[in-house]
């Protein structure tokens, strides 16, 4: 073979190679699943002097979840807020060990959470979901599904 078909072959290959290993970036909006709330009822406990929280909900998501965690507030029968037995933050969190694996429905009982008797609903603000991963995502507002769409305070 003469000399300029081994040049030609040669500029082939490294264009071919070239243009293989370009990879152009594409972006990928990532819509996370929200977390279906079916409830966040205040629950009195046995001595009558505090309040807690009873929540339920299910992971929709297509990962095992390894904590939630829940930002509450609660309200007074005047429509004021309560604040929470511990703390100076006007929400209380609460939070749930997992694994919770994709599909399962928990339903979880915090108790001593709000020290005034006089609390009548309870509003999930938001849910921090930390997945098996490390990785966090934030669910509030529209992200927040509530199987009793009727009510305006959980």
């Amino acid at each position: 073979m003469k000399i300029w078909k081994y040049t030609l072959l040669s500029i082939l290959a490294v264009t071919v190679v070239g243009c293989a290993q370009k990879k152009e970036k594409v972006a990928v909006a990532v819509i996370s699943p929200p977390l279906i709330i079916a409830d966040a009822l205040p629950v009195v406990s046995s001595s009558k002097r505090s309040i807690g929280v009873r929540i339920n909900f299910e992971n929709i998501a297509q990962a095992d979840y390894n904590y939630a965690r829940f930002k509450l507030t609660a309200y007074n029968s005047k429509g004021s807020s309560v604040k929470p037995k511990k703390g100076v933050r006007d929400s209380a969190y609460v939070r749930l060990a997992g694994p919770i694996i994709p599909g399962q429905t928990k339903s979880t009982i915090w108790t001593n959470t709000w020290a005034n008797k006089d609390v009548q609903c309870i509003s999930l603000d938001e849910v921090e979901l930390i997945f098996m991963d490390g990785s966090i995502e934030t669910a509030s507002g529209n992200r927040l599904l509530n199987n009793q769409a009727s009510q305006n305070c959980i």
